[in-house]
């Protein structure tokens, strides 16, 4: 195929790319980055386009390059955007791509009144290029996480090969010298447009695979998360636990459990409606996330009632954290509505030391020690008693 045609094909792949990232965020609802991606698309399909002009319209072919150089490099400027934007990472390296399009404005504007025998514009423009893409590898690499890897691997592959074979075409450039370059630059383009359209196809699958990964995510976390407070739901607080709990069987190691119940919350959604209480929810769910620890895991069972799992942690340590807990809750102090609110908890706490290794053992007695607090008095910390040992499973 000749050059014209490869250019005409990787235009073509440009747009049928933008059009099926926007038809897939319109469909999965997914539509973070996905705009960025289609401008990128459309600009890199445009800096190509203007190529094929050379001859056909009168301007000089240095202009051409280096307005195809710069859309070019916006256009991969947009693809670090997209990438960032659906990653989460909006502002990593963004200031490093603004440097990067300076640069080659002022690098353009500079060789359009200091002409230069080499194809000087086309230089500036693939090793601009491949820093950009090298910047947006390495951030995919590094924050996809590890639940995208597949997809994340893939598009930070696709864009480590695009950077390479940018950097290969440099070294080409400046292997020949003015003279015999342009014998050579036909049979190159033309093998680094067939790259090209293998590349792009990678990164615009790529982008789409981690689009389904994050709403994969998205919904997982739906699933298990209480809306209110963004802590654990009661069935992801379960699931949690059952691998503990096999884990401790295998280490012959321990797990604990506090059950802990807000006193007097119905009180204060009554008088003070329900708005208040779920401030409330909400401010002890933060009380909760920054006294555990990080291996702990802590769930909102439904209404005031909220659940932690402590691996590794027998009954003395586990009392002892609820106490903090408790502490904690106690020195809470909200504003709500002008009014001032306090809250107090009442905590009950088991250990597999005294109930063994069943889930289901472990939340009925940690449960049953929450109500004996309640009896108790309230805003305390009730340890389960030792009676009869679970049987092991659940």
């Amino acid at each position: 195929m000749d050059t014209h045609t490869l250019v005409v094909m990787n235009v073509l792949l440009y747009v049928l790319y933008s059009g099926m990232i926007l038809v897939n965020a319109r469909t999965t609802g997914i539509e973070k980055g996905a705009v960025w991606f289609a401008g990128a698309n459309l600009s890199r399909a445009g800096a190509l386009l203007l190529m094929l002009l050379a001859g056909a319209v009168p301007v000089q072919l240095p202009v051409l390059q280096a307005l195809s150089g710069l859309i070019a490099v916006c256009g991969v400027m947009m693809l670090h955007f997209s990438f960032m934007a659906l990653l989460g990472r909006g502002p990593v390296l963004r200031p490093l791509q603004y440097v990067l399009m300076g640069t080659t404005v002022a690098a353009m504007v500079y060789l359009l009144l200091v002409p230069s025998r080499y194809p000087a514009e086309l230089l500036v423009t693939c090793s601009i290029i491949a820093v950009q893409l090298a910047a947006t590898a390495s951030v995919v690499f590094l924050f996809s996480g590890d639940e995208v890897g597949p997809a994340a691997w893939l598009t930070g592959v696709a864009l480590s090969l695009y950077a390479l074979l940018l950097l290969a075409r440099v070294a080409v450039i400046l292997r020949y010298n003015p003279v015999a370059y342009p014998l050579a630059t036909d049979a190159m383009t033309r093998i680094w447009l067939m790259c090209l359209m293998l590349i792009n196809s990678m990164i615009a699958f790529g982008f789409m695979f981690l689009s389904a990964a994050k709403l994969r995510m998205e919904l997982l976390w739906h699933a298990q998360a209480d809306q209110l407070t963004g802590l654990l739901n009661r069935w992801a607080l379960a699931r949690i636990a059952l691998r503990e709990i096999a884990r401790c069987g295998r280490t012959k190691g321990v797990v604990a459990t506090v059950m802990m119940d807000l006193d007097g919350l119905k009180t204060l959604n009554d008088t003070m409606g329900h708005g208040c209480g779920d401030a409330v929810l909400q401010a002890v769910a933060g009380v909760l996330r920054e006294t555990v620890r990080g291996q702990d895991a802590v769930a909102r069972m439904g209404g005031d009632e909220f659940c932690i799992l402590l691996p590794d942690t027998g009954l003395a340590e586990a009392v002892m954290a609820a106490e903090r807990m408790r502490a904690q809750v106690d020195m809470l102090v909200l504003q709500y509505r002008g009014e001032t609110v306090r809250v107090r908890a009442s905590l009950g706490v088991a250990s597999s030391e005294i109930c063994g290794l069943s889930w289901q053992n472990l939340v009925e007695q940690s449960d049953a020690a929450l109500y004996r607090a309640k009896r108790g008095g309230r805003n305390r910390v009730v340890a389960a008693e030792i009676g009869v040992l679970g049987q092991e499973g659940v």
